[in-house]
């Protein structure tokens, strides 16, 4: 596929609602993003691995795993969970296996670590992805997130400033999450895989107020 005609199947992708699940792995392709190398080669663990989510399923889990409160902060924001459609070459996907990986468990990350989707939120779930260090890329976004507080949320600088010193602080107490295989952990309490991650202090600011 030629740079042009993948830079149409990334317009073509973000224009239909039912592909919005390859949008990240065509953009990393388009644009080359990749994790260090020592990264890449702990993502073989991953690489793959992209199961399909069912959210009644994870509805009906008890209130308090993470399944259930992973449901909740989707149905409460409006989301839906990145989900790939099959139709990728499954060569292209693997070889993007960073990008893709973190689509999918970015609500995730929101969850685990207790942070909302306003900016400051997301300022510290940046802040968490960039001292983690996957690549050097998320590495300065998680510095921009906090560049760019003053314009997306003006009144709120100094909430934003306390939720990326917690999510740096966060990050080098936890495991590299990007490697880890997440959905295998839906079905159990969500503090107790908190505990697990050195993240037992998060707290439920995940959530709407």
């Amino acid at each position: 596929m030629t740079r042009w005609q993948l830079f149409r199947e990334v317009r073509a992708a973000m224009a239909d609602p039912a592909r919005i699940g390859d949008v990240p792995a065509l953009k990393s392709e388009l644009g080359g993003t990749r994790a260090r190398p020592e990264i890449e080669k702990q993502l073989d663990a991953v690489r793959g691995y992209h199961p399909q989510l069912d959210l009644a399923e994870l509805a009906a889990l008890p209130a308090g795993t993470f399944g259930h409160e992973y449901e909740r902060f989707l149905r409460l924001n409006e989301l839906q969970p990145i989900a790939l459609t099959g139709a990728l070459d499954p060569e292209l996907v693997a070889r993007n296996a960073f990008v893709v990986r973190y689509g999918i468990i970015h609500d995730m990350v929101h969850v685990l670590t207790g942070f909302d989707t306003t900016w400051p939120g997301e300022v510290g779930v940046w802040a968490f992805v960039g001292a983690q260090n996957w690549s050097a890329t998320f590495r300065v976004a998680g510095f921009a997130a906090l560049a760019v507080a003053p314009l997306r949320c003006p009144l709120q600088l100094r909430r934003a400033w306390a939720c990326w010193k917690r999510g740096r602080a966060m990050a080098k107490r936890a495991p590299l999450l990007i490697t880890l295989r997440l959905e295998e952990w839906l079905t159990r309490d969500l503090e107790e895989v908190r505990g697990e991650l050195g993240l037992a202090d998060a707290g439920a600011g995940y959530l709407p107020a």
